[in-house]
């Protein structure tokens, strides 16, 4: 349920989206940081706040904290999925990756073991054919 919110705690936080919008992050966070302190279940803070934080784990501890106070915020589940499978995409693509590497890294032992055991065999054969 939504808290009646004095006209000043509007303003700030009316301030502080004029910043997000202005490319102001810098300028925003003071803002919502004062005013989520105030009431830490200011659900219009916190969702800002998530605009207005340079990572994307704080933006994930933003969203969390907009759908305890608000599960049904819609805005805030969106992004919050966005961004988890955005992550999944990142992991997916990290894992094709180390796979990719671990392969090269076998073929790699794999050769080297080979040239090293032909040269092994060919200094065999040239000591047996000295003596």
């Amino acid at each position: 349920m939504a808290h009646k919110r004095p006209a000043e705690q509007i303003d700030r936080l009316l301030d502080a989206v004029e910043h997000i919008r202005a490319g102001q992050q810098h300028l925003a966070r003071p803002l919502l940081q004062q005013l989520i302190r105030e009431d830490s279940d200011f659900e219009d803070a916190w969702l800002w706040m998530s605009v207005a934080v340079d990572e994307v784990d704080q933006t994930v501890v933003c969203l969390d904290n907009v759908l305890r106070i608000n599960p049904k915020n819609d805005h805030a589940a969106l992004a919050l999925a966005r961004l988890q499978a955005e992550d999944m995409v990142d992991e997916k693509q990290r894992r094709r990756l180390r796979s990719l590497r671990d392969g090269f890294l076998m073929l790699f032992w794999l050769l080297a073991g080979g040239i090293l055991l032909s040269l092994f065999l060919w200094f065999m054969v040239g000591m047996q054919a000295l003596a």
